[in-house]
């Protein structure tokens, strides 16, 4: 039941929530947009990619980011101990993602710097679950 986690959940766990779960929904979207064709990045960008694979890229981004972002989610609304850990662990890789992002395919977006706000937001509020715990 929603109810029986929502007590328990304090402010920081919420916000991690919400923004790893919207984190984890845009890149399983992303994901699986790359892997059906839905969704192009270009010519250009498409034969710098690795073996010039979308399916490859894909793969990637379920793994790198909507994975660990759903991971995150999940712990922090069960409010499990080893949510902390995880959403600054999920951060860095997806700030890693970014930045691979950038160098491989040598294209800017306006979603890489909402993508990079959204994980320093991640790694804050770990840190901040982690000094919750510290002070307990």
């Amino acid at each position: 039941m929603i109810s029986t986690y929502l007590h328990r959940m304090t402010s920081h766990r919420s916000v991690l929530c919400l923004i790893s779960g919207m984190v984890a929904i845009w890149a399983a979207a992303g994901a699986l947009g790359l892997a059906t064709g839905a969704l192009s990045l270009g010519a250009a960008a498409e034969r710098r990619l690795p073996w010039q694979s979308l399916s490859l890229a894909a793969i990637g981004l379920a793994l790198v980011v909507a994975a660990p972002m759903a991971v995150v989610a999940v712990l922090a609304a069960q409010g499990d101990r080893r949510c902390a850990r995880a959403a600054i662990a999920a951060g860095f890789a997806l700030v890693a993602w970014i930045l691979a992002q950038i160098v491989v395919l040598r294209e800017l977006s306006w979603l890489q710097p909402v993508c990079i706000l959204a994980a320093i937001a991640v790694v804050a509020l770990g840190m901040a679950l982690l000094d919750e715990r510290a002070r307990l």
